[in-house]
Formats: structure tokens, sequence, C-alpha cells
């Protein structure tokens, strides 16, 4: 089945991350968490801003999950030198923390808005 097509914000997440995952996976005293974890605030950043921040977090998610499916399944391939194959294995590492971070920090950049929005609701408000 066909992935519908991502928006330009969406396209720009989606290669930052493949970037950092790349990145990762060919300098190997690269560490996830700090490097990997200031690209996902900024994604967050932005998508405070977007109307449909929460959701294109979600999608970019999902395709970089598909992505990362995509490598186990090549990876599978034995004639691979060694040093391909942990590469490999460091950017699927990479693509599927990217994607679980953007899941998760979806859920907060969504309560997020919705806390923003309920006291915008009440500070508009007429008094009586």
């Amino acid at each position: 089945m066909a992935q519908p097509r991502l928006t330009g914000l969406e396209f720009s997440w989606f290669t930052k991350c493949q970037m950092m995952a790349s990145n990762y996976a060919q300098h190997w005293e690269m560490v996830l968490e700090p490097d990997l974890g200031s690209l996902i605030q900024a994604v967050a950043t932005d998508a405070r801003t977007s109307f449909t921040g929460p959701q294109s977090m979600r999608r970019v998610a999902e395709r970089l999950t598909l992505v990362a499916d995509s490598l186990v399944a090549a990876s599978d391939d034995r004639a691979r030198a060694a040093d391909v194959r942990r590469e490999d294995g460091r950017c699927t590492e990479a693509l599927q923390y990217l994607a679980s971070q953007l899941a998760s920090t979806a859920a907060s950049v969504e309560a997020w808005k919705h806390a923003s929005a309920s006291a915008t609701e009440t500070s508009q408000a007429p008094s009586a």
C-alpha cells in the first residue's frame, strides 16, 4: 500500500531524521540520546506552531518505522561486510529511536496544544 505524501514540514522533519540516523550509523563514537534528542526538541518546537503538529509527528514516526523495517529486511543478506551490517544496525537503531521519540513527544505536544487552547478560551470568556 502506498503511503500518503508527506507535507513540506513533515518532509523536512523526515529528512533531518534520516540525516541524523545516517550520521549516527557512520560515526561510531556518536551517542544516541544527546544528539538525536536535540533534534526531537526542535521538531516539537515546530509542531507547537503547526496546526497539525502532533498528527504530522506521528506520520513522520510511521514513515521512519517503515524505513527501519526495510533496513532490517535488507540486512538479512549474509553477503554484506561486517562494517556495513554494523552501520545498518546503528541506522536502524537510530530510526527506531527517533520514531518512538516522535510518537511519544507528539502526545505531549498535543496535550500542550489542548492546554493552551483551554487557557485562551478561559481568558477570552466574557465576565458577567
